[in-house]
């Protein structure tokens, strides 16, 4: 593969984030894995407007 890219995505905890990171870098999927701190998403689900505390995995 020549290149590279970038994905993100949101889990609910830090524990989570933390083994997700670890899995990729362990199994060579990813080169290195960034987490964030606590935020809070705002977002339309199932007709309703809901609000949740989110941790940023950049991968």
């Amino acid at each position: 593969m020549n290149g590279f890219i970038q994905v993100m995505t949101t889990v609910e905890t830090k524990e989570q984030a933390q083994s997700i990171a670890r899995h990729l870098v362990e199994e060579k999927l990813a080169a290195c894995v960034q987490i964030t701190g606590a935020a809070f998403s705002t977002y339309r689900w199932a007709g309703k407007i809901e609000t949740a505390r989110e941790y940023l995995c950049l991968i």
